[in-house]
């Protein structure tokens, strides 16, 4: 249940200003709650592993991936942890479900030796694996207890030193506050109601988020909230709203799931940051670094360069130009394309507009631009060069597209080099992986592309694969086939 707008301004200024609307008791009556609390509790200290199941709404994703800028949509997820609180072990497996039908089905795990992170869904790394340092334990940790009240408890229980709790008492509504100083010398508060006794919201400092506990059932013996709705960042709406599914204690993380499944590798390897470009076709420069994960192309138009992609950060961005400059010193930016208003695409432009460079995108993406809270203070400097629909630009023909993706996405087709621009209309991994799960709007895609008799040997993705082949665009849109007539038939 999502607490009322009004109840989280007041707990928000009431945390704010706890010391003047409060009571302030003594060192025993902090002592005596503790003591209380621990009663409350104990069934639950022993637990010391266990698997949580849960699903929530999440804004998380919401620069990255909303469809429409103008009303942000939740994403739904689902998560499945096993948590080893003394060997510190954990696995975790998180599905998020995006629009259009992409699913990214991805899991990380920690044992004694080593923490990885790798896909069941082949979405962006394939048969590829990151490998994490060994502190994933602790930042995991910091966070998921955060959705079981009884663990997110435990520093108080733990604590030794009662002088780091300070307890405030509401007379008005009967609520109590403890304010714990933890070891990080980080400030936690945590507000419980009493008869029956429940933990009702944690203000984590530390994390910027303040978190409400609701829905109270019993089951197997324990009693733990369902409902958590978490906010971030001073957000007045949730960040994320999650419910509590199914707890259950454990001997320990099943060891299957503290490895890396056969067939997975080799491990991915972060690039070296140094830009570098390469001829692909007529006048078209490849530009990316040794991993390959993130790639623009520079079209050359005698003394001017069009730029295509190269703006997922400031610090891509920079690097771009300044490969530009060094390597065609004698000519002109003129503009850089975005194929659609999602984060990844986006935020690296304003390197482009403090320098003039025009910025070329269809209708939509130039507001939903204009909208972005991050560029507010600077929105002046952009200048903007509305592309429509098949129009063709020195060589470079842009199509525009309404897909489930984003509510417009582009992409531009280099016709006397057979290449294709695009972003996410294919999630092709570098290692040519295909999904078994392939969004809608990539079938579209593929089938906008063959109807209009695009002739093209290679598509460009600006991110995870800059060499699609025809024959892997083949194979994606084929994976598709089976899973649609499963459906029809059942």
């Amino acid at each position: 249940m999502q607490p009322p707008k009004f109840l989280l301004l007041l707990s928000l200024l009431v945390f704010a200003t706890v010391s003047v609307a409060v009571e302030k008791p003594g060192a025993t009556d902090v002592e005596a709650f503790v003591a209380q609390l621990k009663s409350h509790y104990q069934d639950t200290l022993p637990i010391q592993a266990f698997s949580l199941k849960y699903h929530f709404l999440n804004r998380r994703y919401r620069d990255l991936n909303y469809w429409d800028y103008q009303f942000p949509n939740l994403y739904m997820s689902q998560r499945l942890v096993e948590m080893d609180l003394q060997k510190r072990h954990f696995y975790d497996n998180d599905i998020l479900y995006f629009s259009g039908g992409r699913l990214f089905d991805r899991v990380q795990f920690q044992n004694h030796e080593e923490s990885l992170f790798y896909e069941k869904s082949a979405t962006s790394l394939g048969r590829e694996y990151r490998r994490r340092g060994m502190d994933s334990f602790d930042r995991f940790k910091r966070h998921i207890v955060l959705n079981v009240d009884f663990l997110a408890v435990r520093p108080l229980l733990e604590e030794t030193n009662l002088g780091n709790i300070n307890l405030f008492h509401d007379a008005e509504s009967g609520a109590i506050t403890l304010a714990h100083s933890n070891a990080d010398e980080d400030v936690v508060d945590y507000q419980f109601k009493l008869n029956p006794l429940r933990l009702v919201s944690i203000n984590h400092r530390a994390l910027n988020g303040v978190f409400f506990y609701d829905d109270y059932q019993t089951t197997r013996g324990f009693t733990y909230a369902r409902s958590v709705v978490q906010y971030y960042d001073g957000a007045t709406e949730p960040t994320y709203i999650k419910f509590n599914d199914e707890f259950n204690i454990i001997d320990q993380v099943d060891p299957a799931k503290l490895q890396l499944p056969p067939g997975y590798g080799p491990e991915f390897k972060r690039g070296d940051g140094i830009l570098a470009s390469e001829l692909i076709g007529k006048d078209l420069y490849l530009v990316t670094d040794s991993s390959a994960v993130i790639n623009s192309l520079l079209k050359v138009n005698d003394d001017e360069i069009r730029v295509f992609g190269a703006t997922a950060s400031a610090s891509v961005a920079e690097n771009t130009l300044n490969l530009i400059r060094e390597q065609f010193p004698k000519k002109t930016i003129a503009s850089v394309y975005v194929t659609h208003p999602h984060g990844r695409q986006i935020a690296g432009l304003k390197v482009f507009a403090e320098q003039g460079i025009e910025i070329l995108a269809d209708e939509y993406t130039i507001s939903a631009i204009k909208a972005y809270p991050l560029f507010s203070d600077d929105i002046a400097q952009f200048r903007f060069s509305e592309i429509e629909h098949e129009q063709i630009v020195e060589g470079a023909q842009f199509f525009v597209l309404e897909n489930m993706h984003s509510k417009r996405q582009g992409f531009v087709y280099f016709e006397d080099s057979g290449i294709i621009f695009q972003s996410n209309f294919l999630h092709i991994p570098r290692d040519n992986t295909i999904a078994e799960v392939v969004p809608s709007y990539t079938r579209a895609f593929i089938d906008f592309i063959r109807r209009q008799q695009l002739k093209f040997n290679r598509i460009v993705g600006n991110h995870s694969n800059n060499n699609i082949s025809v024959e892997v665009v083949n194979k994606t849109y084929q994976a598709m086939r089976p899973h649609n007539l499963a459906t029809l038939r059942e």
